[in-house]
């Protein structure tokens, strides 16, 4: 609306109380044709108050400005419940008005009734008359505030009010927007000039400055314009906190040392830093917190003094042996993490290292941020050395800081862990190229690698998770830790092995751990135990049971056996020819012996069979099948040679038959009947010598008495015939010289 100006101020969102202004100008005005004594700003103001709206009364205040058209302007204001929109405007009303735009002025006295239509409600509310006198309603000019001058600590501020009355003071810095008000009231005259300090400010700062003064009648004039005022420097208080940290150097004779150092005094400015070593006499200025010197082997004594426009600060003394070595341990497993946009602070966090006995106590945790691009603007914090975690505050959201963490042990340091970060992103590094570089049989070695992010992207934990199935190993990784060994896994089994940021996966590896062989060889060696315990006992077994049970007698000792191994046998003729059956009668008495031809022998294989073999140059030998409980051939008569030569062929059958069926074998040998008698009692021929008799053998001298000492079945003593079954007409007691003559030849 072009004719009036409307302010909306909010006073109160708890309490729900809004505070309204409404600004008229006296040129803005206009009468209205209905009533000569109202002037209003708008002609849908005229007329009489309608029946259907609602009369309140409003908490109304109105102040008087004389403007430069001489005119003049009314603002009037209030407060209500709510915010609604709705159109506000203000019907002046006097005894008698020459002219509306010549209303506003000093002497005069005026009734101010607000008129607020609601648009969403359709309603109309009218306030009660306030009644304005415009002399007592006069604002106060706004007053002109300057500078007389600071102090370390102070500034000191003058100014002139157009009215008597109080005036109010306000300052603040200059890098912030927060005000604050002087508590004291400051009594001004009207036009009289007052100055007033304002103390207890930092040293070397720039503020801001504003007054604004109120008359008799409760009128408050605008604020000021701003004045800005900067403080004196001030030398530094206190000495510093020095620490060191010694290095070899490589060359003999010098060390390196490594100082740092906390301002003592963070309310003076600090412009550098003078450090200086005795007895050498070495000076340096620095604008950092810390400096890097090279020193003599030995005794030496360091200084360092703080100073700024005002002047040097107290020196802080360190005396420092070189020569004295002690290993000093960092702080492990240093981790950052981003609390914006709640905080726009870092959370630092890490482990405290384990010092040895030797080495002096953590006295506490130093904590050093810096901007990436801004080396020298350092800030430090200094914790418990109990503490494991601190909070780095009031960062730029749009900077990188690098964070170190110092353990600090008495006055010295050990190495510090540094780490870069930012609001945005948390800790700038990120772990990659995990992998696997030892496996065993319950063990897994794997190592991955830190590397600046190659992305924005924010992760507050990355971690590896080895699986299979449900077990689930988790490891947190830290920015000093490049390796790690998984152990109590079970051998031959697959797993799973996850890189994790934040719980999403990175990268999945499958590795199978190696196979276990004690297992498969503690099952192996007690069968195999069992089975050569086994196989011993039954070895043992059968051959206590033959001994015992069959004894055998040695082939070495028989008559057959000596006249096998005389070397005078070679002499005799290769020749075939038809052994006397009385010959033989040496090797046992009452025993009966056969022979075959030599085309009738057994074939190789059938060699090996469990029988008794006897051969002799071409001659098959066997024993009789006869049995001894029916016949006993006792003195067969001598084969001739004429007799094996009347028929040939008929000679071949017999010693055919001879083997294969013996009692035919009667009808080719003339026997008296008194040669063949009755067995007495009957008898049963051993089974092993009846099976050696199913055919004829072939064999040397040597084979046979190496079958005589292996196998078990044939002994000699079932040929030699017993005298409980025989009857002595039938079988000699013993063997005649002759026999033995024969035997031996």
């Amino acid at each position: 609306m072009d004719l009036w100006s409307l302010t909306w101020t909010m006073m109160s969102c708890c309490l729900g109380a809004f505070s309204l202004e409404v600004t008229v100008k006296g040129a803005q005005l206009m009468p209205c044709d209905e009533d000569d004594r109202v002037c209003v700003s708008s002609p849908g103001d005229c007329g009489p108050r309608a029946s259907s709206s609602v009369l309140k009364t409003l908490n109304m205040s109105c102040y008087y400005q004389n403007l430069a058209d001489r005119m003049g302007s009314l603002t009037c204001g209030w407060t209500q419940e709510s915010n609604t929109e709705s159109d506000v405007s203000l019907v002046f009303t006097r005894n008698k008005v020459l002219s509306c735009q010549g209303i506003f002025n000093p002497a005069a006295t005026l009734n101010v009734t607000a008129r607020i239509r609601n648009h969403m409600t359709g309603t109309q509310i009218w306030s009660q008359p306030h009644s304005v006198f415009l002399y007592l309603a006069i604002k106060p000019s706004q007053p002109v505030l300057t500078l007389l001058g600071s102090t370390e600590d102070s500034v000191v501020l003058s100014w002139s009010s157009s009215i008597t009355g109080s005036c109010q003071l306000r300052y603040r810095p200059n890098n912030t927007s927060t005000w604050t008000q002087v508590v004291d009231s400051i009594t001004v005259l009207a036009r009289q000039n007052v100055s007033y300090s304002i103390a207890k400010l930092q040293p070397f700062t720039v503020y801001r400055a504003a007054v604004a003064c109120r008359g008799r009648f409760g009128v408050t004039s605008d604020w000021s314009a701003d004045v800005t005022g900067k403080t004196l420097d001030r030398a530094p208080s206190r000495p510093s906190d020095v620490c060191y940290r010694r290095e070899e150097t490589g060359s003999g004779g010098s060390a390196l040392l490594h100082l740092m150092w906390k301002a003592a005094d963070p309310e003076s400015r600090i412009v550098g830093y003078e450090v200086s070593i005795s007895p050498d006499g070495t000076m340096k200025n620095v604008t950092e917190a810390m400096a890097l010197l090279v020193v003599e082997e030995g005794n030496c004594t360091v200084t360092v003094r703080a100073f700024n426009t005002a002047g040097f600060g107290p020196a802080a003394q360190l005396r420092i042996n070189t020569q004295r070595q002690i290993t000093l341990l960092s702080i492990r497993n240093l981790w950052i993490s981003s609390c914006y946009p709640g905080n726009k602070a870092l959370l630092v966090q890490w482990m405290l290292p384990t010092a040895p006995s030797s080495a002096p106590p953590l006295t506490h945790i130093a904590v050093r941020w810096r901007p990436e691009k801004s080396p020298s603007s350092s800030r430090w914090s200094r914790v418990s050395s109990v503490t494991t975690s601190t909070i780095v505050p009031d960062l730029d959201p749009n900077e990188s800081y690098m964070v170190s963490v110092f353990p600090i042990y008495n006055q010295q340091t050990g190495s510090p862990q540094s780490l870069s970060a930012s609001l945005q992103q948390g800790a700038l590094m990120e772990a990659v190229s995990l992998k696997v570089i030892n496996v065993t049989k319950t063990t897994l070695t794997i190592m991955w690698a830190w590397q600046r992010k190659s992305e924005p992207i924010r992760v507050d934990r990355y971690s590896v998770m080895l699986r299979r199935d449900s077990d689930r190993q988790t490891l947190f990784l830290w920015s000093d830790q490049r390796q790690h060994t998984f152990s109590s896994l079970k051998p031959n089994t697959e797993y799973s092995l996850l890189l994790l940021a934040d719980n999403v996966s990175r990268n999945v590896l499958t590795v199978v751990t190696e196979f276990d062989e004690v297992p498969t060889v503690a099952t192996v060696i007690p069968l195999l135990l069992l089975v050569v315990t086994v196989m011993t006992i039954y070895i043992l077994f059968r051959t206590m049971y033959k001994s015992n049970f069959f004894p055998i007698s040695s082939p070495k000792g028989s008559l057959a056996g000596r006249w096998l191994m005389d070397p005078n046998r070679q002499q005799d003729s290769a020749e075939p020819r038809i052994l006397d059956l009385g010959d033989f009668q040496v090797l046992g008495e009452k025993s009966l012996i056969i022979l075959s031809p030599a085309d009738q022998l057994p074939s190789e294989e059938e060699l090996h069979e469990d029988m008794s073999p006897l051969s002799v140059r071409g001659f098959g030998l066997q024993m009789s099948t006869l049995r001894l409980d029916t016949v006993c051939v006792c003195d067969a008569p001598p084969i001739t040679e004429q007799s094996g030569h009347q028929d040939s062929e008929t000679s071949r059958e017999a010693e055919t038959t001879l083997l294969l069926n013996p009692r035919e074998a009667n009808g080719y040998f003339p026997q008296k009947e008194e040669d063949v008698c009755q067995i007495s009692q009957p008898s049963e021929t051993p089974q092993h010598i009846l099976d050696g008799s199913r055919g004829g053998y072939q064999m040397t001298s040597e084979s046979f008495l190496r079958k005589l000492e292996a196998e078990t079945l044939s002994d000699v003593s079932y040929l030699i015939c017993d005298d409980k079954y025989l009857s002595n007409s039938c079988c000699r007691a013993e063997t005649t010289e002759e026999e033995k003559t024969v035997s031996t030849a």
